[in-house]
């Protein structure tokens, strides 16, 4: 809200995972509670499993989100173990499963975040971003650091298709 007061015209909720969604946890719930805005607000998910998302993506659109992002950027190692945030840039073929449930699944844009990679000379953000556009994703967003970088070091961005 006080991004929007500041002049910002579009706003994203912090990342909420799927699975919590869909089991309807209170805390979860009052993340995504945007109903009444008079502002266009997406929601970020995250998870690992396509039906999940694409169901969680459906719960967070008849909740007022003007947008679905979904994260395969995070990389804090209890997001990662399960599968989801950046541990999906290792696993493309899932990755894109995700994405089209997702797309399929809502009326709205859906984005995707993504980091450059997993590690050092692991670089999949071309490949993803790609699969992404297949996929049905309106737009990506990339981190210009890898996984293993977290948030720390120098952030690449130059992270651009050939030609």
């Amino acid at each position: 809200m006080l991004a929007h007061e500041y002049g910002c015209g579009f706003v994203y909720t912090e990342m909420v995972s799927s699975e919590a969604i869909i089991y309807g946890n209170r805390k979860t719930g009052e993340i995504f509670d945007i109903k009444g805005e008079d502002y266009p607000v997406g929601v970020q998910i995250f998870g690992s499993d396509p039906e999940k998302m694409a169901q969680a993506a459906r719960v967070v659109v008849d909740h007022g989100a003007a947008l679905v992002d979904i994260n395969m950027g995070c990389p804090t190692p209890k997001i990662v173990k399960n599968g989801e945030g950046s541990a999906l840039m290792r696993d493309l073929p899932k990755a894109a499963e995700i994405i089209q449930a997702v797309k399929e699944a809502v009326d709205v844009p859906v984005t995707v975040k993504m980091r450059k990679g997993w590690a050092a000379g692991e670089s999949t953000a071309l490949e993803l971003s790609m699969l992404a556009e297949e996929s049905g994703a309106a737009a990506v967003a990339v981190h210009g650091r890898t996984r293993d970088q977290f948030y720390s070091g120098e952030a690449d961005w130059g992270i651009n298709p050939p030609g």
